[in-house]
């Protein structure tokens, strides 16, 4: 019946059976042409894509490897370079010049002593290892650089440790340097010129208290305290056990008086307490400084307490 149907439209028409067969076909294959283009098209940009990602991966990883390649090589030039310098430029030449920097305790002499630099020596005997080896048992100084220049000259750098006061466990003790880190360092205190006294026992190992150091740095910024840094004695803290019965030596020590500083053999005490320590011994010079405190001849001040400075004028204890 369709087919019966059809010959009658196409005879009307007077088109031929095969006609929209042959349409179908061109459209058919003009489908297929352009998706084989688009997959042509498709595959055309993954294939710039994968290039671009593959050209940064080799562009990071020259900007990685750039570096340490040129370090290596760098390295390796200074390893090959250092002997053949030393050869060419130091071998006997002899040393005519020695320069210190840093220097202000120690003495040209000393540090030359203590590095065993003799004349006659060449430059090419003179190694940096040798040298810090030769300065570690100075207690004086910290560090230490070294560099060699072409005509025999030989730089040498310290970095000198700085002595804020002298220590004693007790008046019977040997005296040692106490640094500004509040380490000892030194039993030769001629080095360190006029230095206050910080009387008192510290563990062994153990390094002056941060408040003492505190202390100690206030002190020199009043001209006052500092005319004379030999008659301030900057006594530490007791604890409630020293000098008890030795039943009551395994009790856990408590500080009982703070900080006490005595200024001269006959002057006055002045008890500073616990804390606050830099406000009251700015209080201190300001007080030393009147002439109130002149006239009245203290020879203890008490400045414990926040609004008030106590004085005493007949000899106190503690």
């Amino acid at each position: 019946m369709r087919l019966t149907r059809a010959l009658r439209r196409i005879r009307r028409t007077g088109a031929s059976p095969a006609a929209p067969l042959a349409v179908d076909a061109r459209a058919k294959r003009a489908r297929d042409h352009l998706a084989r283009k688009r997959k042509h098209e498709l595959r055309r940009r993954q294939r710039e894509r994968a290039r671009a990602e593959r050209a940064v991966s080799r562009a990071r990883v020259r900007s990685v490897l750039a570096p340490l390649f040129f370090a290596l090589a760098f390295a390796g030039g200074l390893s090959f370079s250092s002997p053949i310098s030393e050869m060419l430029l130091y071998r006997d030449s002899p040393l005519e010049h020695f320069v210190v920097q840093g220097a202000s305790t120690l003495t040209p002499d000393d540090i030359a002593k203590e590095l065993g630099i003799e004349e006659g020596r060449t430059l090419d005997t003179l190694e940096t290892q040798e040298l810090r080896e030769a300065i570690h048992d100075e207690p004086w100084i910290e560090s230490i650089r070294s560099l060699r220049l072409p005509g025999g000259t030989l730089i040498v750098s310290v970095v000198e440790r700085k002595a804020v006061a002298r220590w004693l466990a007790n008046e019977f003790a040997e005296s040692a340097l106490i640094d500004d880190h509040g380490r000892r360092f030194s039993t030769r205190t001629e080095p360190g010129g006029p230095l206050p006294l910080v009387l008192g026992s510290l563990d062994d190992g153990a390094t002056l208290p941060a408040s003492a150091i505190e202390i100690l740095e206030e002190l020199r910024r009043h001209m006052i305290l500092t005319s004379d840094p030999t008659q301030l004695t900057l006594h530490l803290p007791e604890r409630i056990g020293a000098g008890k019965a030795a039943d009551d030596a395994d009790r856990p020590g408590e500080v009982q008086s703070g900080y006490v500083l005595q200024i001269g053999e006959r002057g006055p005490r002045a008890l500073l307490g616990k804390n606050f320590l830099q406000q009251r011994v700015a209080r201190l010079a300001a007080l030393l400084e009147s002439e109130a405190s002149q006239r009245s001849g203290a020879q203890l001040i008490d400045l414990r307490y926040a609004d008030r400075a106590i004085l005493r004028t007949e000899p106190a204890s503690g």
